[in-house]
């Protein structure tokens, strides 16, 4: 193993100088290896859709539909999510909620094409696909809740 030495050229292991460096920076690096598992947690899985194609098939469904256009960098939305992921379970009955990657090509032209400025930003479609409501920003889970509650049921 190689030896480093110190001032008074006593011989330290590499095995020594990392044990000193973990015992002086333990904080940094627990900060470090938290803030990668809350984002391993945290972000919100791949797009789903193949093709805007695919997207506007699900939105003219009949069934209202939740789409959350986000970043994976984006605080804001790494935060908001455990809201968003019950938001989609309350709703389960109700309405799809969708997710859309700004980062990727769908996301991006979709984002460019409703005029998305800011991430995340959330839309509210009824059964034929047309729009009413948006937010950019947190959700506002009530306000979401709302607008679904407003539409008409589909019937089954």
């Amino acid at each position: 193993m190689e030896k480093a030495t110190t001032r008074d050229t006593k011989p330290v292991s590499v095995k020594d100088r990392l044990i000193a460096v973990l015992r002086e920076d333990w904080l940094t690096l627990a900060i470090v290896l938290g803030l990668v598992v809350a984002y391993a947690i945290l972000r919100t899985p791949s797009d789903s859709f193949a093709s805007e194609a695919d997207l506007q098939a699900a939105l003219s469904t009949g069934k209202p539909t939740v789409v959350e256009l986000f970043a994976n960098n984006c605080s804001i939305c790494l935060v908001s999510k455990p809201r968003v992921d019950q938001l989609e379970r309350d709703l389960a009955d109700h309405a799809t909620v969708l997710r859309l990657n700004v980062r990727r090509d769908l996301g991006q032209t979709l984002a460019y094409r409703w005029s998305v400025t800011g991430v995340p930003t959330f839309f509210v479609f009824d059964g034929r696909g047309e729009v009413v409501y948006r937010r950019s920003g947190a959700p506002d889970v009530r306000a979401i809740e709302d607008a679904v509650a407003s539409l008409p049921r589909p019937s089954d």
